[in-house]
């Protein structure tokens, strides 16, 4: 007899009757329409009660499947089964990280009036949590003050709609914008969690369809949003509390390989995902804070879903699930190595003696001579080693030229810098290391 691969699950679908179709058809529509009307689902009738028996549908979290497999498909958030972004694709973001600064309007960086947008991109989940992540991130005081978080996603706009480029949705998050005082080319980053309402295909149809959906949304950011360089994506929560057909197991579980598809694909050079160069198709993809998990079984980092954390359909979170995604929101974003450097403020500099050698905090000093033709010196200070980036820019955001990329020891540090290899004119230089990021101008006068 033949086995089943390692991490495999068997499972009998059982289709209902007609009378049960029809009462998971008609509470589906009243769903849909609560989510697009944005109203409490607390006002649901009695009959549609949050269950709670399915505490575990026996499946494994894919960061958890490892080496194993799933109906054929390995596990793991990256190719080989591992949990880590692939070093170069790590190091291309930490790179697209780099190029994520404060611009005006018209989307000319400006290090001093200009501002880095964070935009959501999904459906009523996505807007349901990234809400309160909104909200307690504005009100942490390590949140850059240039950062400006947009929530674009909306009720009912499943993959399906948002992967054509002329839906209203993307009407709205224009709205929404101008609501916040920014613009398009103000956007830099973007959060992504998506799904289909509703699915029917069996595995892997109905999670290849929405890779290939996940593809289109990536190349739309691109084309709405010209300076964006990096968006993240998420998974669903556990569906095993849902009582509805809009989205459970297994498709919520399932759907996460959509997400892993799409980013091996760019990782594997997928022309259609290109994120770099003149011909950039898309912005640099990484998973976000991976979601699932079944239930009651704790996950290999102890992460659960309560009964509790969900609305009365099973599916919606509740006050206590929206906090629990956006502290894995909150959390992702101060500690990840392609966001630290544009999410956090910068820490404050030491006021002590420019010639110490063991600073107390980071710092990067005004270049002397200001203006200059064509050299001048660098100073910065390090209060702990790490790998550190100096680097400068046009007033456009264009790489011109790296002075320091590498391990640095802790200490000050002095650099000459020959500018007779470009044209008069500012230029911003701009010093990252161990989630600390400062930028200063300086002026090249021929």
């Amino acid at each position: 007899m033949k086995s089943d691969p390692p991490g495999h699950i068997n499972e009998r679908r059982i289709m209902p009757g007609a009378l049960t179709r029809f009462f998971i058809i008609a509470t589906h529509a009243v769903l849909l329409f609560l989510s697009l009307c944005g109203e409490s689902f607390s006002q649901l009738p009695q009959e549609l009660s949050l269950s709670c028996t399915t505490t575990s549908v026996g499946r494994i979290p894919i960061n958890d499947l490892g080496s194993g497999v799933y109906e054929g498909y390995p596990g793991g958030l990256y190719p080989g089964g591992l949990n880590q972004r692939p070093p170069v694709h790590d190091a291309a973001g930490r790179a697209m990280a780099e190029q994520v600064l404060p611009r005006d309007v018209a989307g000319n960086v400006d290090m001093l009036n200009g501002r880095v947008v964070l935009l959501s991109i999904g459906m009523s989940n996505t807007t349901q949590e990234f809400s309160v992540f909104r909200e307690i991130a504005n009100a942490d005081s390590v949140k850059n003050p240039k950062l400006v978080i947009v929530d674009g996603a909306q009720g009912g706009q499943t993959a399906a709609i948002i992967s054509d480029s002329n839906a209203n949705f993307w009407s709205v998050i224009d709205q929404r914008l101008f609501t916040a005082g920014v613009t398009r080319p103000q956007v830099q980053a973007a959060w992504v969690k998506e799904a289909n309402a509703s699915p029917m295909q069996a595995f892997p149809r109905h999670a290849q369809i929405l890779d290939s959906q996940f593809v289109l949304i990536a190349r739309i950011l691109k084309a709405r949003y010209p300076n964006i360089r990096l968006a993240y994506w998420s998974s669903r929560t556990y569906g095993g509390y849902a009582n509805t057909a809009l989205n459970p197991e297994p498709y919520a579980y399932e759907s996460g390989f959509a997400v892993k598809w799409v980013i091996e694909k760019q990782i594997n050079g997928d022309t259609s995902l290109t994120y770099s160069g003149s011909d950039a198709r898309a912005p640099w993809l990484s998973w976000g804070p991976y979601l699932w998990a079944d239930g009651l079984v704790p996950r290999s980092d102890s992460l659960i879903w309560l009964c509790s954390d969900f609305q009365a359909d099973g599916t919606h979170p509740s006050n206590a699930g929206r906090l629990k995604v956006a502290q894995m929101l909150l959390r992702f974003f101060k500690t990840d190595s392609t966001t630290v450097g544009w999410f956090l403020h910068a820490p404050v500099a030491s006021s002590g003696s420019e010639n110490n050698l063991e600073p107390d905090a980071y710092s990067l000093e005004q270049n002397f001579p200001n203006p200059f033709n064509p050299t001048t010196t660098i100073r910065f200070n390090l209060s702990e080693s790490g790998h550190t980036s100096l680097k400068v820019y046009d007033l456009l955001g264009n790489e011109v030229a790296v002075l320091v990329h590498g391990n640095l020891a802790r200490g000050e540090h002095t650099l000459h810098f020959d500018a007779a290899n470009l044209s008069s004119g500012m230029y911003i230089y701009r010093l990252l290391i161990n989630g600390f990021s400062q930028a200063r101008k300086f002026i090249i006068l021929r």
